[in-house]
């Protein structure tokens, strides 16, 4: 089973604190689906004949595609590769392009997940990003979507937004709770070289993000989900249920998965590549089959290296066994010893078959996973 992204780079406007490879415009909107469709049929071999079990829309903001665009590219997919019967197609959307008449042609399409980019019910906070939406529009159009019968809906939430307060993220929390939605993508704001944002902190005229705040509002999150039985499967993801990103979820699970569309990025567990980030460029290449993505080969260090760090976001943790069926001995046996100190500092967990962060050791996930990498020689 394998997994499908398209990166759809256009915007009504950037958000200040986005680092995402878009635009602020849809020109050549109608040539980008037609070079889109040509790669998906250019790259179907990269998956080796993989089921799909899952296709995602991301951007940059796919809800600025019209019914016929979103069909075609339907279409070249279903032609191009072999279906799950369960397979999940989730699509990003902002709540301002969600009104009535988009729902329904939306409904009309396979697509049978949201991903809603909401990020807060909370009108100051929103103005502060840069969003197009207010809270009230965002909780009409959930309700909407529900209503027309999108059953599956995920929402973006930012906390450690610098004007936001403890008690303005928990009204957040408790809003998306009331909304009976079955997942939550939360996420820290972070400072991005060369954004909005970091432009504006430059010239004094936003605060930058502080990291006592962000722990502070992980932690509520944290506590929040634990009250209420939303369950924390991966660092920024929640569901309840079950109810996990079936897409994202491969990510940290070492499947394949084949991006298509500028900037996008592909990974077959032997292999990486990533397309051009930049819109003329990617549709020239494509109508003049020219190149159009740099490529790598993964030798053993990037292949551990890629298991540790995926593996540690959740809670499935690090398959020790995966590791002794794929690396030399040598190699976990000394992962054996360098974990002795996360473990007993408690920010590791050990089961019998697993090496998995604590509560305590979410807070340093990237530090531990470093300090598990390969950076010697073969």
């Amino acid at each position: 089973m394998a997994g499908l992204y398209l990166h759809i780079p256009f915007c009504k406007r950037k958000c200040h604190y986005c680092n995402f490879y878009s635009l602020a415009s849809s020109k050549y909107k109608a040539e980008l689906v037609e070079a889109m469709t040509k790669e998906i049929a250019l790259q179907k071999g990269y998956l080796e004949n993989e089921i799909l079990e899952s296709i995602y829309f991301g951007g940059g903001t796919p809800s600025l595609l019209d019914g016929d665009e979103l069909n075609s590219i339907f279409n070249q997919i279903k032609t191009s590769f072999s279906l799950s019967d369960k397979i999940e197609i989730t699509f990003e959307a902002n709540p301002d392009d969600l009104n009535a008449s988009y729902l329904k042609k939306l409904s009309q399409t396979p697509i049978n997940r949201l991903s809603i980019g909401v990020q807060s019910f909370n009108d100051q906070e929103l103005t502060y990003l840069n969003r197009l939406h207010s809270a009230k529009d965002a909780t009409e159009v959930i309700k909407r979507a529900q209503d027309i019968g999108f059953s599956s809906i995920s929402l973006d939430l930012i906390y450690g937004i610098p004007i936001a307060t403890d008690e303005s993220w928990l009204k957040n929390l408790e809003h998306f709770k009331s909304l009976e939605i079955d997942h939550l993508s939360a996420y820290n704001l972070t400072r991005e070289p060369n954004t909005a944002y970091d432009v504006l902190i430059k010239k004094g005229k936003y605060m930058p993000p502080d990291d006592a705040q962000g722990e502070q509002h992980f932690k509520l999150l944290l506590n929040f989900a634990h009250e209420n039985n939303l369950e924390q499967y991966e660092i920024s993801n929640f569901a309840f249920d079950n109810k996990y990103a079936v897409h994202n979820t491969n990510y940290w699970l070492q499947k394949k998965y084949l991006g298509i569309g500028p900037s996008a990025h592909s990974f077959n567990i032997i292999s990486r590549h990533w397309n051009v980030s930049n819109l003329k460029q990617y549709i020239t290449a494509l109508n003049n089959s020219k190149p159009f993505y740099d490529s790598e080969t993964l030798n053993k260090n990037d292949q551990w290296n890629e298991i540790i760090m995926t593996g540690l976001r959740t809670k499935w943790g690090v398959d020790i066994n995966l590791l002794k069926e794929t690396f030399k001995a040598e190699w976990v046996d000394n992962l054996n010893k360098q974990v002795q100190k996360h473990l007993s500092n408690k920010l590791l967990l050990q089961t019998e078959s697993h090496y998995l962060l604590s509560e305590k050791g979410l807070f340093f996930a990237d530090g531990i996973a470093s300090s598990l990498f390969r950076i010697d020689e073969l």
